[in-house]
């Protein structure tokens, strides 16, 4: 892990080492503690020595303090929000800049006016101008030949088809399947963040029992920090892992077409 700033590692520094004392006054072992929260050693380790480089992500580290502090019986919220309101700060919405740019625009009031005047103009040179001659000779053969067809004889009827051969067969249509949907059910704490047709659509640390549903029309890729922990139903098929227990890992689905 790349931390952002010195704030970032001297604030874990603080944090870790106040676990480290709790867990050697209460004489448990850092195995015994990584088997309790499963989450690796040698990220306890790098934790304790102050070895932040082989550490993954922010968030990660901010879900380990909080069940390392929970397993020694601290409060582990507290502690991981210590650092996670350094590590990973809340993203400014950007709409205020789009408001402000909507508000400069200025249509002068005597525009509507002048196109309502050019629109009643157009109408009323429709209503008063006169029919071209054409119009009036089409409509005079027409007429003549309304005439000329009154006296002509009826036509035989011709024997009407069976239903049988005058039915049309259907034309099979080819099953499609329009983008992909991804369904989530997380059997245990699992961070996870969603990626739809490449734009961020969730990031956050999901609970067990937690559902979630995305969707995308090309594209849709899911990253799970303890991969084991996330069953995956994609188009509605069988749930599977996203991968092993206690691992991160990425997946992307793309949208199929069933024959």
């Amino acid at each position: 892990m790349k931390l952002l700033n010195e704030e970032q590692g001297e604030k874990l520094k603080e944090i870790t080492k106040k676990l480290r004392q709790v867990r050697e006054q209460k004489a448990i072992h850092i195995e015994q503690i990584a088997a309790k929260i499963l989450v690796r050693p040698v990220f306890l380790n790098a934790l304790e020595e102050g070895n932040f480089e082989d550490l993954p992500e922010p968030v990660y580290i901010t879900g380990f303090i909080r069940r390392y502090g929970d397993a020694l019986g601290l409060d582990g919220t507290a502690l991981s929000q210590e650092f996670g309101s350094i590590a990973c700060p809340p993203t400014i919405p950007q709409e205020s800049s789009n408001l402000g740019n909507k508000a400069n625009i200025y249509i002068p009031l005597a525009v509507p006016y002048i196109l309502l005047i050019v629109g009643d103009s157009l109408g009323l040179f429709y209503l008063l101008a006169p029919k071209p001659a054409e119009q009036n000779i089409s409509q005079s053969q027409y007429s003549s030949n309304s005439t000329e067809q009154k006296t002509l004889p009826k036509p035989k009827a011709s024997p009407s088809p069976s239903p049988a051969a005058s039915k049309p067969k259907p034309t099979p249509t080819p099953k499609s399947i329009e983008g992909v949907k991804v369904s989530l059910d997380v059997q245990d704490e699992s961070w996870v963040r969603v990626i739809s047709d490449g734009k961020k659509v969730f990031e956050n640390t999901l609970q067990k029992g937690d559902k979630k549903s995305f969707t995308a029309k090309e594209k849709l890729t899911i990253r799970s920090g303890n991969a084991g922990a996330v069953l995956v139903s994609v188009n509605q098929n069988k749930p599977v892992p996203l991968g092993s227990a206690n691992n991160p890992k990425t997946v992307t689905y793309t949208s199929e077409v069933e024959e």
